[in-house]
């Protein structure tokens, strides 16, 4: 093989490469995902599920440094949750990244009736990280994502952050972690147990 053919092939290689991996690059830009904060599921009409997710809008860098973000509840009505993610990543602009989700909110209606299929379902997604606190609120979970008005924290990201790590040095917040949920939910001698918590609803 002559060298200008080998130096041909090598050529067509990186083209190759360069048009297969563009594409990805753009559709996972950072300026096309969506970061979920918390996630909310309540209980609707025909067994379906009503699933809110919680972001942040994000403060402009012209904005002072006491201004607060805009908290945005997105919520859709599905027949299950990862049929809820994909409605949501179907007719928004941008994709759901679940890397940054802190919370999942369950409504106590929905606890009683038995969460494990959800569990399964966000246990299994791999941009949800197992030290994502699982919460039950005796109010619908939507309601409780609203009521939510950080006083100290300007970011709603650190807000949820604080908020769950909270454990560390204070008896009152248990760390009912995603994971631990989960490890309880398969062992047959072990409880799973989640942080309660609820707002007046008028």
């Amino acid at each position: 093989m002559s060298k200008w053919v080998k130096n041909l092939f090598i050529f067509v290689i990186i083209l190759v490469f360069i048009s297969a991996f563009s594409s990805s690059y753009s559709s996972l830009n950072i300026d096309n995902l969506t970061y979920v904060l918390a996630i909310g599921i309540d209980s609707s009409d025909d067994n379906k599920l009503e699933v809110s997710f919680h972001f942040s809008n994000p403060i402009p860098a012209e904005s002072s440094a006491s201004e607060k973000a805009t908290p945005i509840i997105n919520t859709v009505t599905a027949s299950s949750l990862s049929n809820a993610i994909n409605l949501v990543n179907g007719y928004q602009g941008r994709q759901l990244n679940l890397s940054h989700c802190k919370v999942i909110i369950f409504s106590e209606k929905i606890a009683q009736r038995g969460i494990a299929d959800e569990i399964y379902t966000l246990i299994n997604d791999t941009q949800i990280r197992p030290s994502a606190n699982i919460i039950v609120s005796k109010c619908n979970a939507k309601f409780y994502m609203n009521q939510i008005q950080p006083e100290i924290e300007n970011l709603l990201s650190r807000y949820y952050e604080v908020f769950t790590e909270s454990s560390k040095y204070v008896g009152h917040m248990p760390d009912a972690t995603i994971g631990d949920f989960f490890n309880s939910l398969i062992c047959k001698t072990c409880e799973p147990y989640a942080i309660l918590r609820w707002y007046k609803q008028r």
